[in-house]
């Protein structure tokens, strides 16, 4: 099997990113003849032409192409354990990437990061928002620690070497302008709601409301999109339609909106999802573990 030079495979991989070794060599800090060395040597490694040229630069070759799509998980993860052994010798505090579906970051994720940093004061958490469909890639590619997903229908499509740890359920609310002629009611059918206007982040991401309304036996006609729950709080605040919740979204909601519950809510589960290899024993594991006492505050659960 041939060794495979991680520096000259990291300049391999922006030159197809950048498409020209000048412009790699200039985002490394390497000379152009450096780069072309680099990328000799990969090549000489592998026993293939990996790049060719074509009037704007070069590109990668049939060859090339499949090294590119082993290069950026490659080198994820070779970052990863040098940050991991640094750690070791106490040289540094591993960072624990975590990624979420926006939803959560309202009242369950700052509640399960306080947790997790009173039981280990020198942890480091960098956090970002995305969307179930993004986060689960990026977590099997080595490029997070762990990931807080959703599913709505139920049922998550299988994906080998992560675990799933389910956190909780999550029922759909319905958010209301405070003047609807339904505000008073203390729960609402959706079906109900077939009529009215509804509020949506943007075409891409209906698919849970038009899910909903669909097993309730309607389509909802979206007249707003807006992007964010911000936008979508203030159009219905406003008297300009109404839309869905989730549970775990309802303590930050805007006080001037009425949420009721649904009869028979649609309901969608909460996962911490973690690569196998992670799922003891890990930051990530003790972060999935400050989650699920978030989650569930009657069950004590051990962070340790």
């Amino acid at each position: 099997m041939a060794a495979v030079d991680l520096t000259a495979l990291r300049s391999f991989h922006e030159v197809c990113r950048l498409g020209s070794i000048s412009a790699a060599a200039q985002a490394l800090g390497y000379t152009q003849s450096a780069v072309s060395r680099q990328i000799a040597v990969l090549e000489a490694q592998l026993k293939s032409p990996l790049l060719r040229r074509h009037a704007r630069g070069v590109r990668p070759t049939p060859a090339g192409d499949v090294l590119l799509g082993h290069a950026a998980v490659i080198l994820s993860r070779a970052e990863r354990a040098a940050e991991e052994v640094a750690a070791a010798g106490g040289l540094q505090s591993v960072p624990l990437r975590v990624g979420a579906v926006p939803t959560v970051t309202a009242d369950l994720m700052p509640r399960a990061l306080t947790a997790y940093t009173a039981a280990f004061p020198q942890a480091r958490v960098v956090f970002a928002a995305g969307v179930t469909p993004q986060l689960l890639p990026r977590l099997l590619d080595g490029e997070l620690g762990l990931a807080v997903v959703t599913d709505y229908p139920p049922g998550l499509p299988p994906h080998d070497g992560v675990r799933l740890l389910h956190l909780r359920d999550d029922p759909l609310y319905a958010a209301l302008p405070a003047g609807h002629r339904l505000a008073g009611r203390d729960v609402v059918d959706l079906s109900e709601l077939a009529g009215d206007t509804w509020v949506e982040d943007y075409a891409g991401a209906a698919a849970m409301l038009v899910s909903a309304c669909g097993r309730a036996g309607f389509t909802p006609r979206i007249d707003i999109e807006c992007g964010g729950w911000l936008g979508k709080q203030a159009f219905v605040a406003a008297g300009f339609g109404v839309t869905l919740v989730p549970g775990l979204l309802v303590p930050a909601l805007r006080p001037d909106i009425a949420v009721r519950e649904l009869r028979d809510p649609p309901t969608r589960n909460v996962y911490a999802a973690l690569r196998t290899p992670d799922a003891t024993g890990t930051p990530a594991a003790a972060f999935a573990a400050a989650l699920l006492a978030a989650a569930r505050p009657e069950d004590h659960v051990d962070l340790a």
